[in-house]
C-alpha cells in the first residue's frame, strides 16, 4: 500500500500540495533552526524551493535531455519527463512531487560542480523536512482511528501487508507486523539506533548526531529520485548483515581462520566486527524486507500507489511467484502496468464504498458578501496564506468545514494569539500569521479559507 490510504483516511492534509506548504510555513515560523543549527533560515529555505522551480521546468523543457550527466541522472530525467508529458508548465513549487525534488537538487549541483561536496548534506536537509512535513506533529499516526471495523478486517483478512508510508497506522489498526519497505518512523536510522551495531558504535564514540526534538527526521527511511537507488540501499543492508553473520559463525567455529580474516581489514570495518562478536544481540542493520516481496506467491493487492512513480516495487514483483496481481486505480486505470504476471485493474472507490471507508463530505451553505469591501478581504486572506486561491476556492473550502470542526481550530489559533507579544514590526507581524497558517495546513485546510472561518467566528468566540 502507498500514500493513497493515508489521503482516504486523513484527507488533503497529506496530499503532495500540504506536505510541501508545511514545509514553507515551519520554516518561515523558524521551526527548523534548530534541526539545522542556525545555519539556514527560514527564508532561505523557501527561496531555495521556489528556487528549484525554473529547473523543473528547464526538465520538462528538455534542456537536461543532453547535459551530460549519469546513467542514473539521466534515466530520472526521463521518467520525470514521462510523467509530466501532460503538462507544460509546473506553476507552484507545491505541484513537484516530493521526492522529484531530490533530483532537481541534485541537477543543481550539476549546473554547480563548485558546490558538489555540499551535496550530500543538503540532501539530507531535504529528507529531514520532508519527513517533518509529512509526520505532520505526529498527526500521521493517528489516521488509523478514523478507519471502521470493515476497514480492520479487510487488512486483518491478508497474510501479509506490505507499505511505502512511514507511519504505523496499519500496525496499530491490526495488531499484524507490516513490513515498511522504504523505512518506518518507529525505527531510527542504523546509525542513530543504539540496537544495531553501528548505533551502539557511534553512541560509545559520542557519533550520534540525532536531535531530540526531531525523531522523526532521523528514521530509517529511504528517501530518493531513484528507486533503483533506494533498492540497492536496501540491498546493501542485506549483504552486510549477510556478511557479519558468516563471520560470527567464522569466529564460532574457526577463531584461527577468524583471526587471519580479521587481520586484512580496515579498522573501521574492523571495529564493527568486534562489536558484532562481542554483542550479538544487537541488530546488524535495518533489512527493508525486499526479499519477503520478492518470494510472495498467491494474489497481490496493491492499494495508493502510482506505478510510474515506483517501478523498482514492480521489479520486485516481477521476481515473485505470484499468480495474480489486483491494482486498485482510482479513476480511469493505466493502459498497462509493468508487468508480465497477470494482472487486474479494480475501482479504488468501489472497495471504500463497500468498506464504509468514505469520509463525510459538508457543504454548510455559508453565504458571503462579493462587495468590494468583501473581495478586499479575500485578497487580504491570500496575501497571508503565500499561496493564493480564488475566492470561489476560499468559499467553497469554508464552506466543506463543519462547525463542530472549524470552532475548535479558531479557538486554538485565538487562543495562541492571545498569549503572543504584540509585534514591534510587519515581519513579527507576518510570522504570527504564519503560525496561525500552520493550524490550517495541519488539518488539510487552505490558510486562506480558514482566515475566513476565523473572521466568520471571531465575534461568537472573542
Amino acid at each position: 500500500m502507498g500514500n493513497g490510504v493515508n489521503i482516504q483516511f486523513g484527507g488533503k492534509a497529506y496530499s503532495n500540495r500540504f506536505i510541501l506548504s508545511r514545509i514553507i510555513f515551519n520554516a518561515q515560523c523558524d521551526k527548523y533552526d534548530s534541526l539545522f543549527e542556525g545555519t539556514l533560515s527560514g527564508s532561505e529555505i523557501e527561496q531555495i524551493f521556489r528556487g528549484l522551480l525554473p529547473t523543473a521546468n528547464a526538465v520538462l523543457d528538455k534542456k537536461y535531455d543532453k547535459v551530460n550527466v549519469d546513467d542514473e541522472v539521466k534515466k530520472a530525467v526521463m521518467e520525470f519527463e514521462a510523467q509530466n508529458a501532460e503538462r507544460s508548465k509546473f506553476e507552484h513549487y507545491y505541484e513537484i512531487p516530493l521526492e522529484d525534488w531530490f533530483l532537481l537538487l541534485r541537477l543543481f549541483f550539476l549546473d554547480n560542480p563548485d558546490l558538489s561536496d555540499m551535496w550530500k548534506v543538503s540532501k539530507q536537509g531535504f529528507e529531514w523536512m520532508i519527513l517533518d512535513a509529512i509526520y505532520n506533529d505526529g498527526k500521521i499516526q493517528e489516521i488509523y482511528q478514523k478507519m471502521k471495523k470493515p476497514v480492520k478486517r479487510f487488512f486483518k483478512s491478508f497474510d501479509s501487508i506490505f507499505t511505502l508510508n512511514y507511519d504505523n497506522n496499519i500496525e496499530r489498526l491490526t495488531n499484524k507486523t507490516i513490513y515498511h519497505l522504504h523505512g518506518d518512523y518507529s525505527v531510527l536510522a542504523d546509525s542513530e539506533n543504539s540496537e544495531t551495531v553501528q548505533g551502539f558504535l557511534n553512541k560509545q564514540n559520542g557519533k550520534i548526531v540525532m536531535n531530540p526534538d526531531y525523531p522523526q527526521c532521523y528514521c530509517n527511511a529511504l528517501l530518493n529520485f531513484s528507486g533503483q537507488n533506494k533498492y540497492k540501499e536496501a540491498q546493501d543492508k542485506v549483504k552486510g548483515i549477510e556478511v557479519l553473520q558468516r563471520l560470527k559463525q567464522l569466529h564460532d567455529t574457526d577463531v584461527a581462520g577468524f583471526e587471519i580474516m580479521r587481520a586484512g581489514v580496515e579498522s573501521e570495518k574492523a571495529q564493527i566486527i568486534d562489536t558484532y562478536i562481542k554483542h550479538p544481540e544487537l541488530k546488524i542493520a535495518t533489512d527493508y524486507h525486499f526479499g519477503e516481496l520478492e518470494k510472495l506467491s498467491g494474489e497481490l493487492h496493491i492499494i495508493g500507489l502510482s506505478p510510474q512513480n515506483d517501478s523498482h516495487i514492480f521489479a520486485c514483483i516481477e521476481k515473485s511467484s505470484l499468480d495474480k496481481i489486483v491494482f486498485y486505480s482510482y479513476g480511469e486505470p493505466p493502459k498497462t502496468l509493468p508487468l508480465t504476471k497477470p494482472y487486474e485493474f479494480a475501482d479504488i472507490k468501489q472497495l471504500w464504498k463497500s468498506l464504509d471507508a468514505n469520509q463525510p463530505q459538508y457543504n454548510c451553505g455559508r453565504k458571503y458578501p462579493d462587495s468590494d469591501e468583501a473581495k478586499k478581504f479575500f485578497e487580504l486572506f491570500n496575501a497571508l496564506s503565500l499561496d493564493p486561491i480564488t475566492k470561489e476556492e476560499i468559499e467553497k473550502e469554508a464552506n466543506s468545514i463543519p462547525e463542530y470542526m472549524a470552532i475548535p481550530l479558531c479557538k486554538e489559533a485565538m487562543n495562541w494569539m492571545k498569549v503572543q507579544k504584540t509585534p514591534r514590526s510587519e515581519e513579527e507581524l507576518i510570522k504570527q500569521f504564519r503560525m496561525v497558517s500552520r493550524i490550517a495546513l495541519r488539518e488539510g485546510i487552505y490558510p486562506s479559507a480558514f482566515y475566513l472561518i476565523l473572521i466568520d467566528n471571531f465575534s461568537k468566540l472573542s
